[in-house]
């Protein structure tokens, strides 16, 4: 009944996603609890309209659950839903959770409230009120903003989500208190409002609902606030803001009490208070950052754990005194002073993101989408394009898979002989793994026969066809071979038929495991569509997958979909060209020939990953300005992008054409990336490392990590440039950090190199028995 009931939304949000693209500039704000744009939602609108001014803003609103939606909303809430680079939320909105949120649209939740203290959402299951199992409430955020590191795991909690969409950016609307002009004059402007005079003393009664939600909220009102502001005397007023779920059944207050409960925006109250009296309510998180007492009236707390409870224990948010009796409220608050040892913790651990800069962080990190990856170049061709638009994709990799195995079928009656087949798709020449491999292999046993097959996916429909050709050449080698070794996926292995007697192995093309990958990301910005995914047969039917250390066995099993038992742990040859003297004098003797002129400069090499188009960094490092910076400071920068990635041209960036990054690894002195997994070469060979990342807060959204990023890796992390170099010149990287990286992602034994062992690995394959897939 539920899906019916938002199927007018979804049904059409689904074929407008279909046949219609987000719009970069268009954004989105949805809210269910107000008439129109205020608290976070109007922060963050007037500072995208500093930061972009040419953003289209959208607000769609009605003031509760309960109220009816207008039918113009409701015709033309699925289109801008469909159409909008960012949709963005700031409480509960029940309409979005049904949705499946298109590739290109990002909804982030910008929740009403700082810190963490009485429990939503997912982290109330089994509580009264709390999401009945299976529910998909909040599910489906792809970043949610929150005021403080501390808090990230109880958002995660109560979203459902991973932590890492739970981004430490501030909270918009606490940006007004660190702003003292504008805080004074608020303060000023509000107490003339209330008639409240410069020496009288303003105490404010700002309590959160009872109940479950928004539909069955309730007051407590067990105080006699006419009594209070009767004992407090001339010098006091009091003022009583309901929650805005239940200001309107409220009881009505006695005429010497301000009633503030409609009008007046919460932030400006606090400015005007001197005492908050509250509840269970998050509004202690904004207050405390005006250093201001506060009292807590909590005449049911017992009973409110029980039915709610706290992220922590009650106490830990007692940053005053706590009142259970109505009649202690008058002199409590008259007397209620400021704990600053208390307090300064309390700010720590609750509003750690929050310091004026809020809405800027959350806009610029979040919400602006800049056109040019939201329409990046592809070098792929028109027809291309028009394919994937109409879904003919999948029709093409279902087509290809069933003549692939037909061919593949027709092909299990020739004979297997003593030969390994060594496939790639990372570039167009044999990959140095393969490379050092066969001569492993050859060395070991010359009677195998070896056949290295590389070459890269063309772009356009045309070029395809010609590639077409080219699989059926790798389906002949396959159909003969013993053992295949792949270093990425390959959709002959994959998704064809093979006979009794092959052996598959997976070896990857990288060391350790640090960002997310094959299975692990579909769907996600930088994966793959799951539906093509599922057609390719992406990864599947690997016999053996090879891993470089114990550590990454989880992460290997989990994006290749298969089973631990399935993962060896081995070391990529390329390891032992790293540690090869040879190999380095003769690297250094290459790169003096290319730059002869360089002198004793220290050389820093800057290897970024690669991000998939349509999802790359919106802050990616400049590799120019980054040269200068480093050149200022007496460095040589060397930058060499993913071989996927055209190398940068200007005059003042060096690239060394011809010379891989493995290559590079042997002449550095210094090594920068971002989140590559060159780091763990750079760690074998012995290469001071250092982090660069500018856009952590979006890749860990668009791609995310198996391991707690930078922290797991120990090395120094800069989100500048200038932090970069200034980390550089003080020489942060040390070799404690990098035998701690090298020991955790890389099984390497001092006496064996890593290429014969392998072999030996895959020869054994060879006479072993029918694997079981």
């Amino acid at each position: 009944m539920r899906a019916l009931r938002f199927l007018p939304y979804s049904a059409p949000y689904r074929l407008l996603s279909a046949v219609a693209r987000p719009r970069t500039n268009r954004v989105l704000f949805l809210s269910d609890s107000r008439r129109g744009f205020g608290g976070n939602l109007a922060y963050i609108r007037d500072e995208l309209r500093r930061q972009q001014p040419d953003t289209e803003i959208i607000g769609i609103f009605k003031p509760s659950l309960r109220a009816r939606r207008s039918f113009l909303d409701a015709l033309r809430l699925p289109y801008f839903m469909a159409t909008s680079a960012v949709i963005v939320l700031d409480d509960f909105y029940p309409l979005v959770y049904p949705l499946r949120i298109r590739r290109g649209t990002r909804l982030v939740q910008v929740w009403h409230a700082a810190g963490a203290f009485k429990r939503v959402g997912h982290s109330r299951a089994g509580l009264p009120g709390g999401p009945t199992p299976g529910s998909r409430i909040h599910r489906n955020y792809t970043a949610a903003t929150v005021s403080s590191p501390g808090v990230r795991a109880d958002y995660a909690e109560a979203y459902g989500i991973p932590v890492e969409r739970v981004h430490a950016l501030g909270v918009p609307r606490s940006d007004v208190f660190f702003d003292t002009g504008r805080l004074q004059r608020t303060r000023t402007s509000v107490r003339a409002a209330l008639d409240v005079g410069p020496d009288v003393k303003l105490a404010l009664f700002a309590p959160t609902f009872r109940g479950n939600g928004q539909l069955s909220a309730y007051a407590e009102e067990s105080a006699d606030w006419g009594s209070v502001a009767s004992q407090l005397g001339p010098g006091w007023r009091v003022a009583v803001k309901q929650h805005p779920f239940t200001s309107r059944a409220a009881s009505q207050l006695p005429s010497n009490v301000i009633d503030v409960s409609h009008g007046t925006e919460m932030n400006d109250l606090l400015a005007a208070a001197d005492v908050l009296i509250t509840d269970y309510s998050s509004v202690i998180f904004e207050f405390a950052l005006l250093k201001r007492p506060v009292v807590f009236f909590v005449p049911d707390l017992e009973e409110y754990t029980t039915s709610r409870d706290f992220y922590r224990p009650f106490s830990e948010y007692a940053i005053g005194p706590v009142v259970t009796e109505p009649a202690e409220l008058a002199r409590t608050i008259a007397h209620a002073t400021v704990d600053s040892a208390k307090l300064t913790a309390f700010l720590r651990e609750f509003c750690g993101a929050l310091d004026g800069h809020s809405s800027e962080r959350i806009v610029r990190d979040l919400l602006i989408v800049d056109p040019l990856r939201a329409k990046p170049k592809r070098i792929d061709s028109a027809p291309a394009r028009l394919m994937r638009r109409i879904g003919l994709d999948l029709v093409a990799a279902h087509t290809s898979r069933l003549v692939l195995t037909t061919v593949s079928t027709a092909m299990v009656v020739l004979p297997r002989r003593r030969k390994i087949t060594m496939l790639s798709r990372e570039a167009d020449k044999p990959p140095i793994d393969f490379v050092l491999l066969r001569d492993a292999i050859c060395a070991a046993d010359e009677r195998v026969h070896i056949v290295i097959s590389s070459r890269t996916v063309p772009g356009g429909v045309l070029p395809k066809l010609g590639y077409a050709l080219h699989l059926l050449v790798e389906l002949y080698h396959v159909a003969t071979s013993r053992v295949v070794v792949l270093d990425g996926y390959s959709f002959v292995a994959s998704a064809a038929r093979h006979g009794r007697g092959l052996t598959v192995v997976q070896i990857w093309h990288a060391l350790g495991a640090m960002k997310k990958f094959g299975i692990s990301i579909l769907g996600r910005p930088e994966g793959r569509d799951p539906r093509l995914a599922k057609a390719l047969r992406m990864h599947d039917r690997y016999d053996v997958v090879v891993t470089s250390a114990e550590r990454c066995r989880p992460a290997y099993a989990e994006a290749f979909g298969t089973d631990p038992s399935r993962i060896m742990i081995a070391s990529l040859p390329r390891v032992d060209r790293l540690r090869d003297p040879i190999a380095r004098q003769r690297a250094r003797a290459r790169f003096a020939r290319l730059y002869p002129d360089l002198g004793d400069r220290p050389i820093v090499l800057y290897a970024p990953t690669f991000r998939t188009p349509g999802s790359a960094a919106r802050k990616p490092v400049d590799p120019l300005e980054l040269t200068r910076a480093l050149h200022a400071a007496g460095y040589t920068t060397i930058t060499k992008l993913h071989p996927l990635v055209a190398p940068p041209e200007h005059a003042e960036i060096r690239t060394a054409p011809g010379m891989s990054t493995q290559d590079l690894m042997l002449v550095a002195d210094v090594f920068v990336t971002d989140y590559s997994s060159a780091v763990f070469e750079a760690a074998v060979a012995g290469v001071p490392s250092y982090l660069l990342a500018l856009d952590l807060d979006e890749y860990l959204v668009s791609r995310d990590f198996y391991l707690n990023y930078p922290d797991d890796l120990g090395l120094p992390f800069a989100a500048s440039i200038d932090d970069l170099v200034d980390s550089i010149r003080r020489g942060d990287a040390d070799d404690i950090q990098l035998r701690r990286v090298r020991e955790d992602f890389t099984q390497l034994d001092a006496d064996v190199d890593a290429a014969p062992l392998l072999a030996s690995s895959l020869l054994s394959f060879m006479t072993e028995p029918e694997r079981t897939r």
